[in-house]
């Protein structure tokens, strides 16, 4: 540690230190944090990290930016974000703390710096239930920051947060918060974002979040309910402006029905994945199914199949297909997540899956 380069410039990140100082110093240790090896070096000095997360909230705007911009940096590798949660901030109870307030203060400049740490943080899946702890008394508040768009009133957008929900959710305790809490039931407010154009970032984390749900076959009821309205924010996205027969298009969701002429499809192919990935796994059940064919799914999956390029979603689109065509005494199961696949017909399925791929390609 004595040998350190890096300690010759501790005395330069103090909050006390001169602004011009720390302004070069941070700005090495930022240069410094752009590569994995970089990162291990700052790692490796538990003071430099301590004083860097003691500017984070500099009186200085231009200082507190450097800091956290150098800790997104650190916490975009896996080892760094396991190691900046064992930091404690002074006037903070754990970093996790420091910068929720950063998120929920509608004054700071760079709060969405905050945002991306919290968002790669937490997917650390061996730390989440730890993060979790501090999130859940202060998640009501994130999230109606995050849905108020003009919360942050110096420029600060927050989308970062919707990444940060999805991640959150790969938890059971938040899956049963976003479903269940009162009186306000948070995927509500969560669901518009699933289709908000200004930003990949708020569809891609709110759509991320719908999927995680599905995984889980115990709320499906709960996501295909009429109060919830799911399908025509996860249909959107694969629709454009084609024309339906009056007997299919009567079945799809009203707010879908008759589309104006310049309605696209998300660019975005990884959305459209996300999409397709959950009407999988909303397939998982019988009541699924029924409710998925009853609302039109097959008809926009079978225009949409037309149109998209991309192998891996179009591999993903016949799958649904494929269970939503066949009637209930085809599919075989009431649920499918209960068959019990031999590991030879796992390893063919894959095989085939390949095989299509390449041939698609």
């Amino acid at each position: 540690m004595s040998n350190d380069p890096l300690n010759e410039i501790l005395q330069f990140l103090k909050p006390e230190s001169r602004i011009d100082l720390k302004h070069i110093s941070l700005d090495h240790l930022v240069g410094l944090s752009g590569s994995e090896d970089g990162i291990n070096t700052l790692l490796q000095n538990e003071q430099i990290i301590q004083n860097v997360i003691e500017l984070c909230d500099d009186r200085i705007e231009e200082i507190a930016k450097n800091a956290l911009l150098l800790l997104v940096n650190v916490t975009a590798n896996a080892k760094g974000a396991t190691e900046l949660l064992k930091y404690k901030p002074s006037t903070h109870r754990n970093i996790l703390n420091l910068l929720i307030g950063y998120v929920l203060n509608p004054q700071k400049r760079y709060a969405d710096a905050a945002c991306m740490i919290l968002s790669n943080v937490t997917r650390l899946e061996d730390q989440l239930e730890i993060c979790i702890d501090t999130f859940l008394p202060q998640l009501n508040d994130i999230l109606n920051a995050f849905v108020n768009i003009d919360f942050n009133k110096t420029g600060s957008n927050l989308n970062y947060l919707a990444p940060m929900f999805s991640n959150l959710s790969c938890s059971n305790r938040i899956r049963k918060w976003l479903t269940e809490e009162h009186p306000h039931v948070p995927l509500i407010k969560l669901l518009p974002f699933c289709n908000f154009e200004k930003s990949v970032i708020r569809r891609g984390g709110a759509l991320g979040t719908v999927r995680n749900l599905s995984f889980d076959t115990e709320y499906h009821t709960f996501l295909l309910s009429n109060e919830l309205d799911l399908l025509t924010y996860l249909l959107s996205p694969l629709m454009g402006n084609e024309d339906y027969p009056d007997e299919e298009m009567d079945k799809l969701p009203i707010a879908l029905q008759y589309l104006p002429k310049e309605k696209t499809r998300d660019p975005d192919v990884d959305i459209r994945k996300i999409v397709l990935e959950t009407l999988n796994k909303l397939c998982t059940k019988q009541n699924g199914r029924e409710v998925l064919r009853e609302n039109g799914v097959y008809y926009v999956l079978r225009e949409y199949h037309k149109w998209e390029k991309d192998p891996k979603a179009l591999l993903t689109c016949e799958n649904v297909v494929d269970i939503l065509i066949q009637k209930e005494e085809e599919v075989g199961a009431e649920d499918l997540s209960t068959v019990d696949v031999p590991d030879d017909m796992i390893d063919k399925f894959q095989k085939m899956d390949e095989d299509y791929l390449k041939n698609v390609e």
